[in-house]
This record gives structure tokens, sequence and C-alpha cells, in this order.
């Protein structure tokens, strides 16, 4: 693979990247176009405060909980009718540290740790991301975009019914995606939209039965391309719905709550490059989930 083909997809399209937890926001660059056969393998670790569980989908009064959460995750493109596509696989681990403000589950700090959800991927372009070999690539000018993607997170994580904080969620979820993206001069706009379908948790806090109506997002970045090897963007993520059911009560806490960020793309060599990203809970219906993550991801493609 030349150096010129490698740096040109991994600066305008590598990242791929969707947070591994369901009802967090993208990246900028998250779903352009790339060569086809390019395998890429990330690693991130995240740093989380929030007053939810590690499934940012369910706040629970009073929590206060920070979080050191790794992922590692594997993604290869192919060509499926002439556009492309890309099959992903991701693994969360978390070290957590949760407390109660009004010691409503304990008293004190307690501390957990294990393995998330496992995660599937499947994204297919719809149109703006032909399938492209490494040579076609390179000569490629990129376009408008849409992209369509559809999650499965599964309920392989560490989960234990006892206790109030777990790391895996004992639940499918289903998430569709559509990401669209135009190039504008040196800058992307890019806005994309899903929904999460939550199955249900029959061992939620001891033999009591979740349920959650859907949660509905959309997101915006507008990032600029400094140079060949760095991008900087604005980010921004509204999400409503979401309200619990438990045991056949509602609970009234129906989500509405805006996040907004910035990140940074940078590549070290041609192969090897990394992201920085920092989001924050700016704006939130009481009972929201409230989130601050700082996100470091590193990169390699091959």
């Amino acid at each position: 693979m030349g150096s010129s083909t490698v740096r040109k997809a991994s600066v305008t399209a590598l990242t791929l990247v969707l947070t591994p937890l369901a009802s967090w926001a993208d990246n900028a660059r998250d779903w352009q176009n790339t060569p086809t056969d390019l395998n890429m393998l990330f690693g991130y670790y995240n740093r989380v405060d929030s007053n939810t569980p590690i499934d940012t989908a369910l706040p629970i009064k009073g929590l206060s909980l920070n979080a050191d959460v790794y992922i590692l995750r594997y993604a290869r493109s192919f060509s499926v009718e002439g556009r492309n596509t890309a099959i992903q696989l991701l693994q969360p681990y978390a070290d957590l540290s949760a407390s109660f403000d009004n010691a409503r589950y304990f008293t004190g700090t307690k501390h957990n740790g294990g393995m998330g959800d496992t995660q599937v991927v499947l994204a297919h372009n719809i149109f703006g991301g032909p399938a492209l070999s490494k040579e076609e690539f390179a000569k490629w000018t990129p376009e408008t975009f849409l992209t369509g993607a559809l999650w499965v997170t599964t309920p392989t994580g560490d989960y234990d019914k006892n206790r109030v904080i777990n790391i895996g969620a004992n639940r499918w979820v289903f998430k569709p995606e559509i990401g669209f993206g135009t190039p504008i001069g040196p800058t992307w706009l890019e806005l994309n939209t899903w929904v999460s379908l939550f199955g249900d948790n029959d061992e939620y806090q001891g033999d009591s039965k979740l349920e959650q109506k859907p949660l509905y997002a959309i997101e915006g970045h507008y990032s600029y391309t400094i140079n060949r090897a760095l991008w900087a963007s604005l980010d921004a993520t509204y999400t409503r719905g979401g309200e619990t059911k438990i045991d056949g009560d509602w609970q009234d806490n129906k989500q509405e709550s805006t996040l907004a960020g910035a990140s940074v793309g940078f590549m070290l060599t041609p192969q090897f490059g990394g992201l920085l990203a920092y989001t924050d809970t700016v704006a939130e219906r009481k009972g929201s989930p409230d989130i601050a993550t700082w996100t470091l991801r590193m990169q390699y493609v091959w």
C-alpha cells in the first residue's frame, strides 16, 4: 500500500468510530469513505464522569460515577454491490467507582470492574461512498454521502442482578443509524441520527423487569482540515425519549439532554494516528443523563 493512499484514507475516512455505549454520540468524520479490503484496529481510553451506570441510557437518582473505559475495536471494509461496506467488533472493559449522595442504595464508595457488552456493527454506504481499491481511492475526490448502520449490543458483559451498578446491561440493544456528510471547501458538515431500541432486562436490581421506550438522537459535527495530517471539529448531540418501566410501573423519567464538545484528529505516520475528544452535557431535563467524557483513541490501518 502506498503511503499517499494510506494517508488519504486515514485523514479523510479512517475514524469510523462510534462510541461503545448505546446512547453515546459519534465522533466527527466517523462515516466517511475508505478503500475496500482495509483492516482497522482501534484502542480507546475514555474517562467518564456521570450520573448513570456504564449503560448511559439509565440515569439513577443521586448517583455519582467515575469510570475508566477501555475499548478494543476491529473493523474491515469490503464491497457490496459496488458500495463500501464495513463490519466492526467492539469489546469494552471498565473500572468504575460509584457513590450516592442520598445513600439510597449504599454508603461510601463502591468499586467494580469487568467486561462490558460486546457490540457488532454493520455499515453500508447508500450513496457517495463507492467501493474503491487503494489505487482508485488515492485518485478519488470525497463527495456528499449517506451511510446506514445497524449496531447490535449483546448482553455479554459482567452483570450481577444483586448489584446496583453493573458493567454489562443484561439486555439486547438495536440501534439503526443514518449518517450524512458533505464537504464544504476545507470543512465537513455532518449530521447523524439514530434510535436505540432496548430489549427487556428480567433481572433488574434483583428479579424486577426493566423495560424502556426508544431513545432518539440527532447530532452534528463541523470539522476543519488544518493540513493533511490534522483536523479539528465542533460537536453537538441532542437526545430525547427513553422513559423506563419497572415491573409494569412507568417511572416518569423521560430523558432530554444536549451535549457539546470538540475533537482533534491526527496522523503520526501514514498508518498510525489518533483522536482526542471532549464532550459535556450542557442542558438536560431533570433526571436525564449528565455526562462528561474525555476520549483518547489510537488507530492502526493495514
